[in-house]
């Protein structure tokens, strides 16, 4: 399980620039991009559900784009894409950094 956390790591830092440079620079969404990121959240949900502990490297990127993303999100109207990029990415950090002890709907 590890290596392939390892290896997604590695994944979603290679998706960095096609992830923030669009959305910093004009405000679009690189839905290429983001649907890779999505599916890889994917399967880190699944591979850490129940575990301790993550891998801190993953952890910190995933709050960088997170971050990166919301502060964006900050400067543009609420019918703009990032916020749903922005939702959906909060719902893969919740799942993702918190077990839920009020089951999966929370």
């Amino acid at each position: 399980m590890e290596n392939r956390v390892v290896e997604i790591e590695k994944e979603i830092n290679k998706l960095i620039t096609d992830l923030l440079i669009p959305i910093r620079a004009s405000k679009a969404i690189n839905k290429e991009a983001f649907d890779k990121l999505f599916l890889l959240l994917e399967e880190v949900k699944t591979l850490v559900s129940g575990e301790l502990t993550i891998n801190r490297r993953l952890a910190g990127l995933l709050f960088f784009i997170y971050t990166s993303v919301s502060a964006e999100a900050e400067h543009t109207h609420y019918s703009n894409p990032i916020f749903i990029v922005v939702a959906k990415l909060e719902d893969y950090l919740g799942k993702i950094l918190w077990d839920s002890p009020f089951g999966n709907g929370i």
